[in-house]
């Protein structure tokens, strides 16, 4: 990353500073081996706006990982371990009245509250606190057999940060996240989802360091049970797609690109005005970051 002399530290930082938040708000890229993003959110009605009405949603996750990677996906030779669980509470609000090209307009705030310990090779650390605020505006459009979304996220460089620490709630950064989806309700039990994500990081200025233009998607197929029960498939590809930059210079000569892809079940419950979804998401073919399991438990209730 940085040169020879700062390895260890960079190392731990590019392991877990950005794993905490990877798991939170609305995963990838970058300076800590993760991004503002949280991959693996958004698998069920990814594409549909609500009705008009205001919703509360709550997200916790836990993600575990004993193995970090190098540029070229092996497993790096260092002891690791990272243990990360996030809280976020959501609010979302569906305009009644106000439409735009169309489609229906909503906005959100998002705010995760961040508890993770981190070990590599002889150092270690924790924290327990708030990560960065989330806050966005959306777009829906909704037709018979297809319901699709475009937002824009705008990430807050509000969560705590310490250049010195290991282990970081925050990013120290503003970052961007433009999104589009779709959900397609198909064969009368099944519906499939897919949500597309581009990220554009601002520089965190205690280290300089820009974490390159991150891009991915996400998906799920399912089918319903009946008496509001679903059960389907779910998954995420995360990719890189610019370098990374300390000073203004290519990151460890290689630009410490990012890439992952991950899949797991979920089961779904849908009630009159509140739902709850359980999943899990197993990562493979990690490239600069950890390669772990996540697992969610998702609430949302209508206001």
């Amino acid at each position: 990353m940085t040169g020879p002399s700062s390895s260890s530290r960079v190392l731990a930082r590019a392991c877990f500073a950005s794993i905490a938040v990877a798991a939170a708000t609305p995963v990838l890229a970058t300076e800590g081996g993760g991004g503002v993003y949280p991959y693996g959110l958004n698998t069920v009605a990814s594409g549909i706006l609500p009705k008009p009405g205001h919703y509360l949603y709550m997200y916790n996750s836990f993600y575990a990982a004993d193995v970090t990677t190098t540029d070229d996906g092996a497993a790096a030779p260092v002891d690791f371990d990272v243990d990360v669980r996030a809280h976020t509470l959501r609010y979302l609000h569906a305009f009644r009245d106000v439409t735009l090209l169309g489609g229906g307009l909503g906005v959100l705030v998002a705010q995760p509250f961040i508890v993770g310990e981190a070990n590599v090779g002889p150092a270690s650390g924790d924290a327990a606190a708030f990560g960065d605020t989330t806050v966005g505006v959306m777009l829906g459009w909704h037709r018979p057999t297809l319901h699709w979304m475009t937002g824009l996220d705008i990430t807050l460089p509000t969560g705590s940060y310490s250049e010195t620490r290991l282990f970081n709630p925050g990013r120290n950064q503003w970052a961007g996240t433009f999104y589009g989806s779709v959900t397609a309700p198909f064969a009368r039990r099944f519906d499939a989802n897919v949500r597309t994500n581009l990220t554009v990081n601002g520089t965190n200025d205690a280290t300089d360091y820009r974490s390159g233009v991150e891009a991915g998607v996400e998906w799920s197929l399912n089918c319903k049970l009946g008496k509001g029960w679903a059960v389907g498939l779910n998954g995420y590809s995360a990719r890189q797609l610019s370098d990374d930059k300390i000073d203004g210079e290519t990151a460890a000569g290689t630009g410490r690109r990012l890439r992952v892809d991950a899949f797991g079940p979920q089961v779904i419950y849908r009630g009159t005005s509140w739902g709850a979804t359980a999943k899990w998401q197993q990562e493979s073919g990690a490239h600069n970051k950890a390669e772990g399991d996540k697992y969610w438990l998702q609430l949302f209730v209508g206001l």
